[in-house]
């Protein structure tokens, strides 16, 4: 074996050694941001978790398949530690994407932690002290956040190491005395839009005024606010703008969270593991603060019965609104929630019966597509609902929209990936020809600001002269401006400008990998009418050979032939898309509950 070498698991320096050889347990500690520390040292980088052929697959069907093993375990550990006798369909309702976020999160952890000690020798790593840190987040959307924090992670790699006993390293320990927790930062809002959120909220309370106790519940729908309120006109109500009041963060208390337990001794290795820290680290909306999420909830001026409930939002993070669906559904009310953005149908992780939103609803309104599911109801494309199409500029530009880096919350090693993703923008371009280099725009993804992927410098570094735009302008504006839009990730603005007929390329790493069997057929389609390309040089390639005569090769038969079939199936355009919505869920409301 090689000398041994130090292990740093996070970018948080004070757990490294300047005097001594490195093991960096992935490219998530090398900040490029903080290049100039790292690049000369003596380190090496372990290798990625998870990206094995076939291995990405596997390790999402264990996933979700331990999620649902582990959400019965804890239906009877929430109910006895709070007193109650809710269902597990409600529990699936209030918690189910956390606990599936948990479990990959902590899958990664734990394997990408034992898959480098295998590789490698390692003399010894830092510990913190962290006896007063606690890893439970108040809410689901802290805990997201979370899972990018260095100090947060560092202190579960040390739990994971702890739950070993002895890996044959030397632990040394540093005080982050004052810490006792993830804080999640408040985010800043321009003036402007305190002033809009403001006048909602006075026409919201008046209005309320006016709701009824069976009035439909429409909340969050995804719909643009215009065609939002149209459809509750149809449905004969009030229109309502309802918002969840903000959630009153409640503590962990690290002395109430010993008496709460799930069984964790009749089993072995991580699957022992991810039960012994599930009390320490669920958030505490579920467990400390569930009874003030109750009393929120109970306080609510929302209709209590409606006729049914509609989201396609609001179902993920949104902690009041879904204690408020998971007691009213036991009541017998209809529960629908709508697709959120693409990959519902198509992508491996998106395409079984795991995701609480198609498993805990009574209906899942989709896009347009239909599995044989009788749960799943065909509909369109609800944020194009009454738009109309953009006229874009024939003399324009080249538009590259972005994806900004991951979350680390899948059982694989996203952050790596988003590497070889940033790396195939930059041979994109680099194959482009340069007069077409000079008139393209790189649409950066507005969240950049919040990671640490240093997305414009890095742009920057490699193209100085390039136009790079951070997500400050209007999106529409841009593809106006453009003659071309390209896609660098199969996402839903895919869905949205094949939908809306606006000429597109894409192609992203892995090809139709990540695809469902019965999915790959549509996106062959889009392939064989040069709409997606197989690699970022043949992308720029296809661009150059048709940047002259956009207009002609966009309007031929094939590529038209292969949109129409394609949006039919993923992306459906509604003419009326109110009466169409109405239709649904009026049928769907009056069959009932079926759960």
């Amino acid at each position: 074996m090689p000398n041994k070498r130090f292990l740093v698991t996070t970018s948080d320096e004070r757990s490294w050694k300047f005097d001594r050889p490195l093991l960096f347990l992935g490219e998530w500690c090398r900040l490029y941001d903080r290049k100039q520390i790292w690049e000369g040292m003596d380190a090496v980088v372990a290798e990625p978790y998870g990206l094995k052929t076939g291995q990405v697959e596997r390790d999402i069907t264990y996933v979700q398949t331990l999620s649902s093993q582990l959400l019965t375990e804890l239906v009877e550990a929430l109910n006895t530690f709070h007193a109650t006798q809710h269902s597990m369909r409600y529990w699936q309702i209030v918690l189910g994407h956390w606990l599936q976020r948990y479990v990959a999160v902590i899958f990664n952890r734990y394997f990408t932690l034992e898959q480098a000690l295998k590789e490698h020798e390692v003399s010894g790593t830092t510990i913190f002290e962290s006896a007063g840190y606690s890893l439970a987040t108040t809410d689901s959307m802290t805990f997201i956040w979370a899972c990018n924090d260095d100090v947060w992670n560092h202190v579960l790699y040390s739990k994971i190491l702890s739950y070993w006993g002895s890996v044959g390293a030397e632990v040394e320990a540093e005080c982050i005395s004052g810490v006792s927790g993830f804080v999640m930062k408040k985010n800043s809002f321009v003036r402007e839009a305190c002033v809009m959120r403001f006048t909602l909220d006075v026409v919201s309370k008046m209005l309320h005024k006016l709701s009824r106790v069976h009035d439909a519940f429409i909340i969050s729908s995804y719909l643009p606010l215009k065609e939002e309120i149209k459809l509750q006109l149809s449905l004969w109500q009030c229109p309502q703008l309802w918002r969840s009041p903000k959630l009153k963060a409640v503590a962990p208390d690290m002395e109430m969270r010993q008496s709460f337990r799930i069984d964790a001794e009749n089993y072995t290795g991580f699957e022992q593991f991810v039960r012994y820290q599930l009390p320490a680290i669920i958030p505490s909306c579920y467990l400390e603060g569930y009874s003030q999420l109750v009393h929120q909830v109970e306080s609510l001026p929302w209709p209590s019965n409606p006729r049914f409930i509609f989201t396609s939002n609001g179902f993920d993070t949104d902690e009041i609104f879904k204690a408020w669906a998971g007691a009213v559904v036991e009541q017998g009310v209809p529960y629908f929630a709508g697709q959120h953005g693409n990959n519902y149908g198509t992508h491996v992780q998106h395409g079984n019966q795991h995701c609480p939103e198609r498993t805990a609803v009574d209906k899942f309104i989709t896009w347009g597509w239909a599995d044989g599911n009788p749960n799943n109801v065909p509909g369109f494309v609800f944020t194009l609902a009454g738009r109309t199409t953009i006229r874009l500029d024939t003399e324009g530009g080249l538009l590259l929209i972005e994806l900004h880096s991951s979350f680390r919350l899948d059982p694989e090693d996203s952050y790596f990936k988003f590497g070889i993703y940033q790396q195939e923008q930059f041979r994109f371009f680099a194959a482009l020809p340069v007069p077409i280099q000079q008139k393209l725009t790189v649409r950066l993804h507005s969240a950049c600001g919040k990671h640490r992927w240093s997305d414009e410098q890095r742009w920057k570094d490699f193209s100085p002269h390039t136009k790079i735009e951070t997500g400050s302008i209007n999106i529409k504006g841009l593809i106006a401006r453009s003659r071309l839009v390209v896609h660098s990730y199969d996402s839903t603005g895919i869905l949205e400008t094949l939908a809306l007929n606006i000429p597109t390329v894409c192609f992203w790493h892995g090809g139709l990998d990540h695809l469902l069997p019965d999915a790959k057929p549509y996106y062959e389609l889009l392939r064989k009418a040069n709409i997606l390309a197989d690699t970022p040089e043949q992308a720029a390639e296809l661009i150059a050979l048709h940047w002259d005569n956009i207009s002609e090769w966009w309007g031929s038969q094939k590529v038209q032939d292969a949109r129409k079939v394609f949006c039919d199936q993923y992306s459906r355009i509604e003419k009326k898309p109110v009466r169409t919505l109405k239709r649904l869920l009026t049928m769907h409301a009056n069959q009932g509950s079926s759960k």
